[in-house]
């Protein structure tokens, strides 16, 4: 029992020292990017809703978009912390679920410095933890009104964001929260904002902020692989490899967890196959979905380097890291 306590102590990825060197390496990135100007300067698009174009025209300048992009990552990956935190999705607490989040925006520049789809993040995760503490309850108009609000909030930066809303109503229904009310009460909250929305455009006659981002988010267009880098490839298999690990390790020890907790875990599984779909169906917003996958993975991945204390999963912690952010050091020099 000694030795045990000893061998799970010793690969244990929870302490400072895993913090610091993760936390480091995510710092260098953005300096890096920062100097080679990735991403910068941040461009309106036509398809993109008015309001994001609108900010993009008030950005001041490179250090300003930069600082504000570092601190919405890390304000989103607080957000992740608090919610894994309060409503225990992983048994020990820990700091992983913060860490794995950072890692991911950090090191891909197609998300850096500033993406529209970080602040619906806040939106997505803010509406996730509603849906998660209605848990078992169909009388929760409340929590559900306010779920589906912040998504059509969201939507004013990011329109696709609305595609999780049938997720939402899977995870009512797995979660036996769903009832007509509730059911009801998600379609009010989406109305609430485009009612206001529609008030405003009837006030100065402008309806382009309904005809654009309504023509992007029914505008299919499938994801060719052959469109994807080398460096790109190389990201994406790992991630993917680490979650159907994660996933496997999860459904292979689900009776190691209470009920609530299965569920939710449930929960993300499908919500990162519903991103990863996504993905793959809208190749002109693929960036934007593999940022929202980021939430689901990095809990998932957190969970699975939390529970598996050994020495395989420590050390592939510590390569996942290196890895990563090589693989951004060769993208912003053109290596891959």
């Amino acid at each position: 029992m000694n030795n045990t306590y000893h061998y799970t102590r010793r690969y244990n990825l929870s302490g400072t020292t895993t913090f610091v060197v993760v936390l480091l390496g995510c710092i260098v990135c953005w300096v890096a990017s920062y100097l080679q100007s990735v991403g910068y300067p941040v461009y309106g698009e036509v398809a993109a809703p008015p309001l994001w174009n609108a900010i993009c025209r008030a950005l001041p300048g490179k250090a300003f978009t930069y600082l504000i992009g570092m601190l919405l990552m890390f304000g989103g990956a607080f957000l992740l912390h608090r919610a894994n935190y309060i409503l225990v999705l992983i048994r020990e607490k820990t700091l992983l679920p913060f860490l794995f989040f950072v890692l991911f925006i950090s090191t891909n520049p197609d998300f850096l410095p500033l993406k529209f789809t970080m602040l619906g993040v806040f939106c997505l995760v803010l509406a996730i933890y509603q849906l998660f503490t209605s848990y078992h309850n169909p009388e929760a108009t409340g929590k559900t009104y306010n779920a589906a609000l912040l998504i059509g909030i969201g939507s004013l930066l990011w329109i696709h964001i609305l595609w999780f809303i049938p997720l939402f109503w899977i995870g009512m229904y797995n979660f036996r929260s769903l009832s007509l009310r509730t059911f009801l009460a998600s379609l009010l909250g989406v109305s609430t904002v485009y009612w206001f929305l529609l008030a405003w455009c009837i006030w100065f006659r402008d309806f382009t902020p309904f005809t654009i981002p309504f023509a992007a988010l029914f505008k299919t267009n499938f994801l060719f692989f052959t469109e994807i880098s080398i460096a790109e490839w190389i990201g994406l298999g790992g991630v993917i490899l680490l979650t159907a690990v994660s996933t496997v390790n999860i459904v292979t020890h689900e009776y190691e967890d209470v009920l609530r907790t299965r569920q939710f875990l449930y929960f993300l599984i499908t919500m990162t196959v519903w991103a990863f779909a996504l993905y793959l169906l809208y190749a002109q917003a693929s960036e934007e979905f593999m940022e929202t996958a980021c939430i689901p993975m990095s809990i998932l991945i957190a969970h699975f380097f939390t529970v598996v204390r050994n020495k395989i999963a420590f050390w592939t912690f510590y390569a996942t890291i290196a890895l990563y952010i090589a693989l951004l050091f060769l993208r912003i020099w053109n290596f891959l």
